[in-house]
């Protein structure tokens, strides 16, 4: 399935290849660049949520430490002090121009002197990266063991995972709709919509629902660099084309994320023309579980594991059949999930109407028969060798957190407090329910690289 043309050809070409561009500079500079630019911005989403002066101030700087410790990685990486100054500079550039998509918004903000703002913040990355790549190049060469075209998968893995994130916390709050305009933010371009309105007032939903957007660009763009790196990297067929689905998967994720809020392509904002889609947002939600699935299975087919060999020892044909049954009813019960929040979510519908009830029964009771495969299917992994063991050990945790994030996102919801009533959705739910719905993609992920990984090993033997 995932690796037939590659286990078809030598092993041994097959490693070469990839060997000869594992030291590949740009591919380096830009996965360590991604990488810091994605902290930062998780940083700066937590310091945004108000979390007080103190904290806020607290986080921000764990952003510009994020920053220093990729330019650390940048020196100790090169293959000489000298290059990892230049590394620092051209790896900080990365960082400044993928940060350009959150403080482009500066320009038309109420904030004086927006456009030296932007400037100072773009320099002040090159700056800071490069001080950390010449305490780098000091500490020490560092040897990196695996291919650096699989670790910038993994980063956009990651990335995918925190859009996930905000998206739950899009459908916690209720925020979807919060700005009712696509690909526009109230008449802006959604690059320039102002920070100083999308911060302004929290219980409005639009910092939320905009900083869900910004996230999804920043995901297009590493969608669009994962495709070059890829692209270079592999010489299996299949891998190359599956980068290609995962820009084409993005953007068809970001369309259906437009679509879901105006049912039309229209810049208007005329409620008239307007026709929101809670069907979209279902498909929208799950969809995106599917894209990190596949992007991690991208990143294991350019791992060095995955065409070396070693100890591994294949899965029996019940293994492999289970696990892909398990991805399989994995979709389904995260489908019947989202349904589930989104039709709660609804004004005149709520968490208690019957047909949200009658879908939550579903959920809880398709939860259990899903727990009990996906524990069997880590047993057997658990009882196995190599990376299989790893995935097995991986699932067991991953689905008894997930019960466990379960249950508290249930009560989360259906807590009686008459003093709620009326008013926003309490932040501990939004939080339960938001982790619940992630966690359900790390299983997921899970699932489908012990899949991918049980079909590649029985081919490969």
């Amino acid at each position: 399935m995932w690796s037939s043309p590659c286990v078809a050809g030598p092993y041994h070409a097959l490693m070469t290849s990839l060997r000869a561009s594992s030291g590949g500079r740009v591919t380096r500079l830009l996965t360590i660049g991604f990488a810091s630019a994605a902290a930062m911005w998780v940083f700066s989403y937590l310091a945004m949520l108000q979390p007080g002066m103190v904290g806020g101030e607290v986080l921000f700087g764990c952003s510009i430490a994020a920053l220093l410790a990729g330019g650390v990685i940048a020196g100790r990486t090169a293959s000489s002090p000298g290059t990892g100054v230049v590394d620092g500079v051209l790896m900080g550039t990365i960082v400044a121009a993928i940060n350009l998509l959150l403080v482009a918004s500066l320009i038309r903000s109420a904030l004086a002197g927006g456009t030296t703002w932007i400037v100072g913040i773009l320099l002040g990355c090159v700056v800071v990266a490069t001080i950390g790549a010449c305490v780098g190049g000091l500490w020490g060469r560092m040897q990196v063991r695996e291919h650096w075209a699989s670790l910038f998968c993994w980063v956009a893995t990651a990335l995918t995972f925190f859009m996930i994130v905000t998206g739950g916390i899009v459908t916690g709050f209720e925020s979807g709709l919060a700005v009712p305009d696509w690909p526009n933010s109230y008449g802006h371009n959604m690059l320039l919509y102002p920070l100083s309105e999308m911060v302004a007032d929290h219980s409005t939903g639009i910092f939320y629902e905009h900083a869900h957007r910004l996230t999804g660009m920043f995901v297009g763009l590493t969608s669009i660099t994962m495709l070059c790196v890829v692209w270079k990297a592999a010489t299996c067929s299949i891998v190359r084309w599956m980068a290609v689905a995962i820009l084409v998967m993005v953007i068809g994720q970001g369309v259906l994320g437009g679509l879901r809020v105006t049912g039309v392509l229209t810049f208007s904002q005329d409620p008239s023309i307007l026709a929101p889609s809670t069907g979209l947002a279902i498909v929208h939600g799950v969809f995106a579980h599917i894209v990190m699935a596949v992007m991690a299975l991208t990143a294991t087919s350019v791992s060095w594991r995955w065409c070396d060999g070693g100890p591994d020892e294949g899965s029996s044909s019940l293994h492999r059949t289970m696990t892909i049954v398990l991805v399989i009813a994995l979709v389904v019960q995260l489908a019947i999930g989202a349904a589930y929040r989104h039709l709660a979510g609804e004004p005149m519908v709520g968490p208690r109407d019957g047909q949200a009830m009658a879908l939550l029964m579903v959920h809880v009771t398709l939860a259990v028969a899903v727990a009990i495969l996906a524990i069997a299917v880590g047993l057997q992994g658990s009882s196995m060798r190599g990376v299989l063991r790893t995935l097995g050990v991986v699932l067991l945790a991953v689905v008894v957190l997930q019960l466990l994030l379960g249950v508290g996102a249930v009560v989360g919801v259906y807590a009686p407090d008459a003093s709620l009533q009326g008013t926003q959705t309490p932040a501990w739910a939004v939080l339960l329910t938001s982790m619940h719905q992630a966690n359900g993609a790390l299983l997921l992920m899970a699932a489908a690289v012990t899949a991918g990984w049980a079909r590649h090993l029985r081919e490969r033997a």
